[in-house]
Formats: structure tokens, sequence, C-alpha cells
């Protein structure tokens, strides 16, 4: 018997596979920069897709698990803030359920994956 030195093909996603001689499988990695704005977030998709991209990746965060009290409060005076704390220039950046299910469909509607890294247990 003879063993294979790679590992065996996986589907990563719904008829995507990966493996030895699967193409490459690219994920732009969106996070929060699409600054909290649903509009933008959609161009990004788009333009992920344009660039031959696979997947679209964004971040999910529940703030109060994620952070303590402390740290939500603090002055966040930044020329790039969002809020005068930290908890809410977080908070401004963050989508809700009904946005993350609007981006999910627009990126199955430009035929690219979808996914969202979940940032504390809650977001899982």
């Amino acid at each position: 018997m003879q063993m294979s030195s790679s590992p065996a093909d996986l589907e990563l996603c719904p008829g995507r596979w990966i493996g030895q001689d699967k193409p490459v499988f690219i994920i732009a990695e969106i996070g929060q920069n699409h600054q909290g704005d649903l509009k933008l977030a959609k161009r990004m998709i788009s333009a992920a897709k344009q660039a031959g991209v696979d997947c679209v990746k964004f971040q999910k965060s529940s703030l109060q698990n994620k952070f303590n009290s402390r740290a939500l409060a603090r002055p966040y005076t930044s020329e790039n803030s969002w809020g005068e704390t930290y908890g809410q220039h977080k908070e401004f950046l963050e989508f809700s359920e009904a946005e993350y299910l609007e981006l999910q469909k627009y990126a199955k509607a430009q035929d690219v994956f979808f996914t969202a890294s979940a940032m504390d247990p809650v977001s899982a």
C-alpha cells in the first residue's frame, strides 16, 4: 500500500474542493474595513469578486463579551474614531444580524462565499 504525503481533498464550501490538484481558495479579509457602512461593504464584496477571490470574510463581535466595561468606556479620540468612547467606536463598526444576512445574500448573488470570524464565544 502506498501512502500519500499530502492530505486528502476537502470540500471547504458546498461544491468547492481544496487539495493537492485543486485550485487555490482565496479569501478576502474585509474585517471591519467597511467602516460600519453596508453600501461600502457591498462594494468591497463586488471588488473582491472582480479581483478573483472565492470568499469574503468579515468579523463579528459581542462587545460586552469581548471587552470589559473599562475598555468600552475609555475615551477614543483618534482621527479615525467613530465615537467618543472605544465602545461607541466599536459599536458603530458592528453590523446587526439582519445586515449580516443581507451581506450574505449579496455575496451569494455575486457568486462569492461569505463567512464571518467570531471574535468571542458569544458571536460563534
